[in-house]
């Protein structure tokens, strides 16, 4: 993933970087926008929501329907470099 992709999620969102640093840490993880918001990141599902359809936008994550519930994971080959500070 390109850096200047990360610092420009980083001035939009740090609720994006968030997502995404859970995603690098671990990369086979996939959930709802609710498990998400309550067990990753602690944060309104609202908001949350809002900052997966920018990670999907940008193609970082995916967004799957199963079982008629969104599921989001990390995009297949995409990396987040181990040393990127995205957690701020």
């Amino acid at each position: 993933m390109n850096h200047n992709v990360v610092a420009e999620i980083g001035e939009e969102s740090q609720l994006a970087l968030r997502i995404l640093d859970y995603f690098r840490r671990n990369p086979q993880a996939k959930d709802s926008v609710e498990g998400i918001a309550q067990f990753w990141v602690n944060a309104d599902p609202i908001e949350v929501r809002r900052a997966l359809d920018k990670l999907v936008d940008l193609r970082l994550v995916e967004k799957r329907e199963k079982a008629s519930m969104d599921l989001y994971s990390m995009v297949m080959g995409e990396s987040l470099p181990a040393n990127a500070d995205l957690a701020g």
